[in-house]
């Protein structure tokens, strides 16, 4: 089921990336300067489960002091969020699925500072660091990587390839958090995958191929694919935002919401006027700033979070 419908995300990507007027507004890439892999002793190593050759060393950088990005992924890990003082002992879970095109991780503003909002609401949250495409064992190669990608659209056609790693790693998150649910202080039947653009073609391509101990119970899909395409049988309930001028997924359909509710899953989803693409820490002024609190209010809600 799930090459298919890699097929379908892969295609949608590839499209976008490869318009450099779409996928590129600015000279972003140009500025992105490299720094010292930081130390991470809080992160947990994911067992991988489709090991490939990859000879290259994971690397950092940032496209501004506040937005690091991690790129050359090769082991994959789930970095535990030191949870809010009152958080009770059984817990709701997020884990969260930064973006990046597979070829980076927004470590920061899809990762770190969504979490700092989420543990106030008295949710454990853990980062996922998955696997991200080889783009060469140095700086020099990862930024060609970004410009390939974002401005000229010349290497467009290896975005679609890591989906398949990215979704064993995301299944590899949610077993493990569930299997330490007692030692985490979580709750196992409250466990939930958030993620954003690629961190959100990962949710769902989780979702597909999940059975058993790595289903979550709720999803979370922020400026993901909206396109028609086969769902998960019984799918977990879903939120998702998309903005109308979101540069990769524009050209998308709605079908996945309506396939999702056919198939028996509830659906909260978010269509904004504007707001553009990347938008999870970076306000613009467009309705789509209202996403973190949609979210949060869908997840107290359902019972996903306490209504304190």
């Amino acid at each position: 089921m799930i090459k298919g419908v890699l097929a379908i995300m892969a295609a949608g990507l590839v499209a976008m990336a490869a318009s450099p007027a779409a996928a590129a507004p600015g000279d972003w890439v140009l500025e992105v300067t490299p720094i010292a892999r930081p130390a991470e002793p809080a992160a947990v190593p994911l067992p991988v489960a489709n090991p490939r050759d990859n000879p290259a060393h994971e690397g950092w950088a940032q496209q501004n002091p506040n937005e690091r990005m991690v790129y050359n992924v090769v082991e994959p890990v789930l970095v535990p969020i030191a949870p809010d003082p009152a958080t009770g002992d059984h817990a709701p879970a997020v884990i969260l699925a930064p973006g990046g095109g597979f070829l980076t991780l927004m470590i920061d503003g899809e990762g770190y500072r969504v979490a700092q909002r989420l543990t106030a609401l008295g949710v454990r949250v853990f980062v996922l660091k998955y696997r991200t495409l080889p783009v060469g064992d140095n700086f020099p190669a990862f930024r060609q990587a970004l410009i390939d990608v974002f401005q000229t659209g010349k290497g467009s056609g290896r975005i679609g390839a890591d989906i398949p790693y990215a979704a064993v790693d995301a299944s590899a998150a949610v077993r493990m958090v569930r299997a330490r649910a007692a030692e985490w202080h979580v709750d196992p039947a409250r466990i939930g995958l958030v993620g954003f653009s690629a961190g959100a073609v990962t949710v769902l391509a989780q979702a597909q191929a999940a059975k058993g101990d790595d289903r979550a119970d709720f999803l979370g899909m922020i400026y993901g694919p909206t396109q028609l395409t086969t769902v998960p049988a019984n799918p977990p309930p879903l939120f998702a935002a998309i903005s109308a001028d979101d540069r990769f997924f524009k050209g998308q359909d709605l079908g996945l919401f309506h396939a999702w509710r056919q198939a028996g899953g509830s659906v909260e989803a978010h269509l904004y006027s504007g707001g553009g693409h990347g938008y999870a820490s970076a306000p613009s002024g467009a309705t789509s700033d209202a996403w973190f609190d949609q979210l949060v209010l869908w997840m107290k809600v359902s019972g996903f979070v306490p209504k304190r």
